[in-house]
């Protein structure tokens, strides 16, 4: 296989996973993942679990959200690879999820690098702002600068 074709089979991978996230489908998304997965939420905000190690971990947690989120709905995919590495796959995309309690709504924006190794994602880093989480769930999180920034 050559290092481009290693890029485009790596990049599908990880677009068959989120696609998966967004099915719920967690034997797919089981298939995917390496036994020694590991997952990293960069932010996460206090309470939260930030890393779950081995791919039953992370679908345990995964699957407790199944009777809470009516849709995922992760879109406006887009992934590259690093030059220097084509393991190494970049995603961005944005998240509109439906919860089953008609008041809550959660929208954010991510970033995200996953490694691929043999075929299997073996780390996924997730970043995002954790305020719209903390704020689509009732908290709040107040500014350090009262109702306005300082001026630059």
């Amino acid at each position: 296989m050559t290092e481009d074709e290693l890029r485009d089979a790596n990049m599908n991978l990880v677009r068959k996973y989120i696609d998966g996230i967004n099915a719920w489908d967690f034997d797919g998304m089981r298939e995917m993942l390496a036994e020694d997965f590991v997952f990293e939420q960069m932010f996460a905000p206090p309470g939260m679990q930030s890393r779950f190690e081995g791919r039953e971990s992370l679908l345990v947690f995964q699957k407790s959200f199944v009777d809470a989120i009516k849709s995922e709905n992760l879109h406006d995919v887009h992934l590259e690879t690093l030059h220097s590495h084509p393991g190494e796959v970049l995603a961005t995309y944005r998240s509109d999820m439906q919860f089953a309690d008609p008041g809550i709504q959660y929208r954010n924006t991510y970033i995200c690098r996953l490694t691929v190794r043999d075929g299997r994602i073996t780390r996924f880093q997730e970043y995002y702002n954790p305020v719209p989480l903390i704020e689509s769930f009732g908290g709040k999180v107040d500014s350090p600068f009262g109702s306005t920034a300082p001026a630059s």
